[in-house]
Order: C-alpha cells, then structure tokens, then sequence
C-alpha cells in the first residue's frame, strides 16, 4: 500500500512541474490578459512606451481599435495615446482606442531653381527645414540664384531636415582684354562692348573737337584684363539731344497678412517687358520699384497673377510724361492694394 502512495505522490510532482516550467513558450514571447476580481471586466493596460506590434503581441485577446496620425514629438509605429487611460475598468469586450504615431508630417520641398538665394533660404526656413549653400559655376543661372537643391523640388521630407541649395557664382572667370574704342562711333562702341560681354556708361563733352557722336576717352586702358559684365565709363564728342530723363516708380505693399507667389508682369503702353517679368513672395515683398527713362509720354503698368490659382489682375498703373525735366507722374493713377486677396479667393 505505502509503495502504491508513493507511486501516486510522485506521479503527481512530476504533473506539476510539468505544467508550471514548460508552457511551449519563451518568456519574451508571453501574452498578457489583465483580469480584475470580476469575470467579465478587465483593467485597461498601460501601454505608453509601446509599439503597435508589441501591443498587438502583448495583449492579443484585447479589443484594440488603432488610429493613426502625424506627430513630430513620437517615433514612427510608437503609441500617442490611448482611451480609456491606463488602470480604468472596462469590459471585456469592450473597445479600447490606441493612437499610433506616423512620425513626423512630411513636407513638400518647393521649387527654389532660379529664385535669390536670400529669398529661398527665407521661404525655406519657414518651413521649418535647414538651409545648406553649396556654391557653383553656372553659365545659365544667374550671380547668387539657386541652381537646384537636394532633396530636389516636391520631394518630401520630414521637418527639420535640411535641404542643400546650390548657387550659382556665375561662369567660370573667363580672360577680357579691354578693347580700343577710341575714335569709335557710340553704336560700333556699345557693339563691341557688348560682344566682349562688357556694358558702357556714357557721357558727353560739347568741347571736343573730334566728330561729335565718336569715343573721346574711355575709362579702362585698352588691353587691361578685365571680368566679364565690367561696365566701363566713356565719353562721347558732342552733346545728347535726345538723352532720355530718369525717374523710378515705387509701389508700396500693404501689410494683408497673405502668403503666395506671384508672377509680376510689366507693360509700357500695353506692351509687354518681359525681362522685367518676375515671381514674388507676397509675405516677404513690402515694395516694388521700377527704374524708368524716356523721352516722350508713356503708361507705365503692373499685372500680377496668382501661381496658387492661375488668377490675374491689375495691380498698378501710372501715365509718365518725360518731355518736361523733371518727369512728371499723373497724379491719377491706378493703384489696387486688394488684389493679392482677390486673386487668392
């Protein structure tokens, strides 16, 4: 009888160790189930600091809802939040919303090519991303423009991140020699300036003896080695007669609180100058000057149109009249300081 006990005694231990060491998994890989002192309710689990998929691992049976959403403060897949807060009591198959976190929002890279690299650091900083410059030759881009970035234009990026403008310093230095043009008619002059990519600045002398309309003097020596674009003075025999006179529109912004780009068009007496046409910022643009010089009577005009919705629209417009000194400007001019916003509605 003792042998048939201890037999059973033994049978028994072996059961219980069986089942309390060797449940067929690993420690790591264990499921939790909260339960309370009630059958049918639970206590909502802490699950800060967690991912989704340790969620989903660790509490298997749980009636979990996900919603996800942008948030620079949390990692990509880790948890926001969640409701009911940790340690409620709920039901069991009651729902419990968890909010995940898709990282930080991206952020569409704009196109900067062409624009000043003080205007795009601006807009770029305002975005929340980091400008680096990187400076490079370029025969089409013009002095301190952006010739591209990188992460390149609609990329999308997270905030913060910086994005590289590379700028141009114009063409590689190239060797002038400063031609001669003494002796040379105001048109072969300018002609020849311009072919060695040079520009000149004229003035007259009444008291010359050469033929009037001929170089007297010239500001660099000829054959001195120059840059490109160097603008070089010159005198001209004779008088100008017909020497346009100079004034400047200037068109003060108002303060509206907008933002957007704009494409500024500018038009003489309805004609079009298209190397005036620019795009601008609205939000960093607080006047617009126009350099102009004539002779005769003239309308000066500005148009504007909205890149945002293909909107165009009058901006400003003046008559100037240049054969009197100084010019004068009409007084009744066309001014529309609400035309960012109604191009934008």
């Amino acid at each position: 009888m003792k042998k048939i006990v201890a037999i059973a005694l033994s049978a028994l231990l072996l059961a219980l160790c069986v089942c309390g060491c060797d449940n067929g998994k690993k420690p790591s890989e264990t499921s939790e189930t909260v339960v309370t002192t009630d059958p049918n309710s639970i206590e909502v689990p802490d699950l800060s600091g967690l991912t989704r998929v340790q969620v989903e691992m660790k509490y298997p049976k749980l009636n979990i809802v996900f919603n996800e959403s942008y948030n620079d403060d949390f990692d990509e897949d880790a948890v926001i939040s969640q409701s009911p807060e940790a340690g409620t009591k709920i039901k069991k198959t009651d729902e419990i919303t968890v909010e995940i976190s898709l990282g930080g929002k991206l952020i569409e890279v704009d196109d900067y090519s062409g624009r000043n690299i003080e205007d795009a650091k601006l807009l770029i900083d305002k975005q929340g991303l980091v400008c680096d410059i990187v400076y490079n030759e370029s025969d089409s881009v013009p002095r301190n423009c952006v010739v591209k970035t990188s992460p390149g234009a609609r990329s999308m990026v997270e905030k913060g991140s910086t994005i590289i403008c590379y700028v141009s310093i114009g063409s590689a230095v190239q060797e002038i020699h400063m031609p001669d043009l003494i002796g040379m008619t105001i048109e072969d002059a300018t002609r020849v300036a311009s072919e060695n990519n040079l520009s000149l600045t004229i003035s007259y002398d009444n008291t010359s003896s050469l033929e009037p309309g001929t170089v007297v003097s010239q500001g660099i020596d000829p054959d001195k080695v120059v840059e490109p674009e160097t603008r070089v003075e010159v005198v001209i025999a004779g008088e100008n007669a017909s020497a346009a006179k100079k004034t400047s529109i200037t068109v003060n912004i108002p303060n509206t609180g907008l933002e957007g780009e704009f494409e500024l068009k500018y038009y003489i007496d309805g004609t079009l100058i298209p190397e005036k046409t620019e795009v601008k910022e609205i939000s960093l643009t607080k006047k617009i000057e126009w350099e102009i010089a004539d002779t005769d009577v003239h309308t000066y005009s500005i148009m504007v149109t909205s890149l945002t919705t293909g909107k165009s629209g009058k901006l400003y417009e003046m008559e100037v009249d240049f054969t009197v000194d100084p010019p004068t400007k009409n007084h009744h001019d066309t001014f529309n300081g609400s035309v960012f916003k109604e191009l934008l509605s």
